[in-house]
């Protein structure tokens, strides 16, 4: 093997000479195909210069006849830059099997949480702690392990006590600005966390400052730092979604729908090759993909009336399909995977968009959905109660959901009968307070919730399916939102101009439930 040629293809690379680099390594490739040294060394030269598809193929040859830390970790970084985070894992790990490095773990760690392998992340970041404790990103890492293993705390001190010896982490203001809204929902110093890590050239806070300003309600403040971020990453999908709810939540309508539009819908692209995109005629037959939440399927699904002269199906949950059937009969409700993928295809979310109906006019208010109702006998005003949201990102869960203890003095009260529509209670209400009824042990479905619904007096609710549940059916309903909303109820704090029979009970600031609580209680005594 020729050591010098080598040499001279690396010196080439290093002075920037990448098409004489690439010819020396194909001439001494040809000379020895096999060879996992020049194969490795080819790999390497692909990764620096940023063609990770052609490293992984050049490094994966290498793999084969020999595997080494340095071809492995290789491969894993550059499946790492092509995004494919659960192969880049699988050759992190293994290559831990030939030696160690703060670079492996670092990797290794973020492919982890990319693929929500939470717990393998938080292991090897506990781990990559006590062998580096003094590495800025074995910390950062250690913060972020602390964080999904829900010790805030910890985390938050051990945040603070690192950047008391070096200030110039600009991860660790990230994460503490992070921690500063779940901890205390105090977005005015996650701000100013976010701001420092702009301050020491990171431009990629620049989306985190304009979030916290749209959860203090300064939406121009927001729209200003999203478009900051726009200059440095003008294909981020997440602040071009992020700034189209900016405007949404203004009824800006067009402006905002055409940038929402734009939102990731990777996980739907094998389902069709026939998307509908803007400027489109419908077609005759078309298929609709519930995307989204289950709320939003529910509070969507009012605008099918005005596909009436099209051939119509919908892809949806098996837990709605039921629902939607009774209350839709002339559509046809389908599994994803009896998509026509030739069928043109078109979002739930969208409807409103595609079919031009802006927020001043939006149809059928006073409910669109109907059921049967559930006999549920009491002497007693019969209350039903959801206190936690579903799992739409860790920011928005916390942000939405309340503490079923908030509810005590509710619950205490003589003259009601309080039901839980609690499906999912990682909080443990129903057990902590058996003298709610548990009603929601035993849906099996949505359409067993709206029989449950509409037995009901009154539903209190956080913003979640239920709230969309029952405004649909035109269940009263008292709807308790954070003071930082989501996008479709406007800025908006007594009615919501989605449903007649939803009154809004908002915080009053960031932290407490308190006041709006006692506003209800005060209306049910």
């Amino acid at each position: 093997m020729d050591y010098e040629k080598i040499k001279k293809a690396i010196i080439l690379t290093q002075q920037r000479k990448f098409s004489e680099a690439e010819d020396l390594y194909k001439i001494l490739l040809k000379e020895s195909p096999n060879n996992e040294i020049i194969l490795s060394a080819f790999g390497l030269f692909y990764v620096s210069i940023k063609k990770f598809d052609k490293a992984c193929e050049i490094l994966k040859q290498a793999c084969e006849i020999k595997e080494t830390l340095g071809t492995l970790s290789a491969l894993g970084f550059a499946e790492f830059e092509r995004n494919d985070f659960e192969k880049a894992a699988l050759y992190l790990e293994k290559s831990l099997e030939y030696g160690e490095n703060p670079d492996i773990y670092n990797k290794l760690i973020m492919s982890l949480f990319e693929i929500k392998s939470n717990q393998k992340a938080v292991d090897f970041a506990n781990k990559m702690y006590a062998l580096y404790p003094d590495d800025s990103r074995s910390i950062a890492n250690k913060v972020k392990a602390l964080t999904q293993s829900g010790e805030l705390l910890k985390a938050e001190k051990l945040c603070v006590e690192s950047l008391k010896k070096d200030s110039s982490i600009a991860s660790l203001w990230f994460h503490l600005g992070y921690l500063k809204e779940l901890i205390y929902s105090d977005d005015k110093q996650a701000r100013e966390c976010y701001k420092i890590v702009s301050d020491l050239g990171k431009p990629e806070a620049f989306y985190n400052i304009a979030v916290s300003c749209q959860k203090l309600g300064e939406y121009s403040e927001a729209e200003k730092y999203y478009k900051k971020m726009l200059e440095y990453f003008p294909n981020d999908n997440s602040t071009i979604t992020s700034l189209g709810m900016c405007y949404l939540s203004q009824k800006r309508f067009k402006e905002g729908y055409e940038l929402f539009f734009k939102r990731d819908k990777s996980k739907f692209a094998e389902m069709s090759n026939n998307f509908w995109m803007p400027g489109q005629e419908l077609n005759s037959e078309i298929v609709i993909i519930c995307d989204q939440g289950f709320g939003d399927h529910i509070q969507f699904i009012r605008y099918l009336p005005f596909l009436e002269n099209r051939r119509v199906s919908v892809a949806c949950s098996k837990s709605l399909r039921d629902l939607f059937k009774n209350n839709y009969p002339n559509a046809d409700f389908i599994d994803y995977t009896e998509i026509n993928p030739n069928t043109q295809a078109l979002f739930i979310t969208d409807l409103a968009y595609i079919l031009n109906k802006d927020f001043e006019n939006i149809p059928f208010a006073a409910g669109y959905l109907k059921s049967d109702v559930s006999k549920i006998l009491s002497d007693k005003k019969k209350v039903g109660l959801c206190w936690e949201a579903g799992s739409a990102g860790i920011r928005t869960m916390i942000n939405r959901t309340i503490n079923i203890k908030c509810f005590e003095p509710i619950l205490n009260l003589d003259n009601i009968q309080v039901y839980s529509f609690q499906v999912r209670d990682t909080l443990k209400g129903n057990e902590k307070y058996p003298q709610m009824i548990n009603l929601a042990k035993d849906f099996k479905d949505f359409s067993d919730t709206a029989k449950a619904l509409m037995a009901m007096e009154i539903v209190i609710t956080v913003d979640t399916s239920v709230a969309h549940l029952a405004g649909a059916l035109g269940v009263k309903t008292f709807l308790l939102l954070p003071y930082a909303t989501d996008w479709r109820w406007f800025q908006d704090t007594k009615k919501t101009p989605w449903y007649k029979s939803v009154e809004i009970f908002k915080q009053k600031d960031s932290i407490s439930w308190e006041k709006p609580i006692c506003e209800i209680e005060n209306i049910l005594k």
